[in-house]
């Protein structure tokens, strides 16, 4: 079973969540809304992945960050 991290009213994990479905692919979501971000967890994605990837920076709320914050960011869990 597939596990789709996101948000459920996001449009792009709306949109694989559908591709899951069309194709009988069994997933689950896990909805950051609803269910913690752990460091583990957090951890383990900046393991796999170019921690910069993680961040979605179009979003309203990484916009309105202070430049302080967006300017000084690290993978320091």
């Amino acid at each position: 079973m597939i596990t789709l991290y996101g948000i459920k009213n996001c449009d792009t994990v709306k949109k694989a969540i559908k591709w899951l479905e069309a194709n009988d692919i069994a997933h689950q979501l896990y909805d950051f809304k609803t269910q913690p971000l752990t460091a583990e967890l957090l951890t383990d994605f900046i393991n796999q992945s170019d921690w910069s990837l993680l961040l979605n920076k179009r979003s309203t709320t990484f916009r309105n960050l202070p430049d302080e914050i967006k300017n000084n960011l690290t993978d320091e869990v």
